[in-house]
């Protein structure tokens, strides 16, 4: 059994099923996101220990914050793979885009991490030819890993098999489609930038609860955040209108696609503004 039957039987109520069959059916992904989440357990200890600070902050905070963003990231398209028709998922240009997806990541972490470690800077660090290359190599490696997942966005939504929740797939679709652009076009922009504040105190220290988006000023970060994060957050949309009617899944999907990008949109036309999403 699959994991798009698991969820069709309603076997998720069962999470050990539901994870069992996830790793059966995706061990790459699963295993790649484990490996992620086991690493946080090490580096929040760390960041209890850790004195030092780097921009203001605990050195830890931000090894932490991509360590979960990328398990959360590996584990949504794991949940999503099974959406695919089976003969795009016996592609072997799908199985290596799932290899070439889960190694980036992991590199990218570790690289993050270790930059962390010296209390230096992984993102926006041009102090000599070394940092310049590896900062250049990140956001090439992520800007794949990144369009990779939009293009198995596509390929859900081009599915022509009959499953139980063509809505939920095409909700899918959109939001990796959706997700890759925005969130494609806000990185290749803020890494062409000198660092993610727009004006204001360049520094996290006093930053918004949890995210640490800047308050003094525009953070290029808050419509990264957003227009990445639309991979989530349409599916959930389409998921939650589903459990409603199924015939109101595509108009949302729609909806909610069109106020994604106006809201990534206003975020970043907000940053460039020099303005705080969460002012002082």
């Amino acid at each position: 059994m699959t994991l798009l039957a698991t969820i069709q039987n309603s076997d998720l109520a069962h999470p050990a099923m539901a994870w069992r069959t996830l790793y059966r059916d995706e061990p790459v992904l699963v295993i790649s996101t484990a490996m992620l989440a086991a690493m946080m357990v090490p580096a929040f200890f760390a960041f209890l220990s850790e004195a030092r600070t780097f921009n203001g902050i605990n050195v830890w905070i931000k090894p932490l914050k991509f360590m979960s963003s990328a398990a959360i990231f590996l584990a949504t398209l794991a949940i999503f793979m099974p959406f695919l028709d089976r003969a795009d998922r016996a592609r072997k240009s799908v199985n290596a885009a799932i290899w070439i997806i889960s190694i980036f990541l992991i590199l990218e972490i570790l690289y993050i991490t270790f930059r962390a470690s010296r209390a230096e800077a992984s993102h926006f660090n041009r102090d000599n030819a070394l940092a310049i290359a590896l900062y250049a190599w990140m956001g090439i490696t992520i800007l794949i890993a990144t369009v990779l997942s939009g293009w198995i966005g596509w390929l859900i939504l081009k599915g022509k098999e009959h499953i139980a929740s063509p809505e939920l797939r095409y909700a899918i679709g959109v939001g990796l489609v959706v997700g890759t652009a925005l969130g494609s076009f806000t990185a290749i922009y803020m890494s062409t930038q000198s660092g993610h504040w727009v004006g204001g105190v360049r520094n996290d220290a006093g930053g918004s609860f949890f995210f640490g988006w800047s308050r003094t000023g525009g953070d290029l970060r808050v419509a990264h955040f957003i227009g990445l994060h639309a991979m989530q957050g349409i599916p959930l949309v389409g998921w939650l209108v589903s459990l409603v009617s199924a015939a109101a899944v595509k108009p949302a999907v729609i909806v909610s696609a069109v106020l994604w990008v106006l809201l990534t949109a206003a975020t970043f036309a907000q940053a460039f503004a020099e303005r705080a999403l969460f002012p002082v």
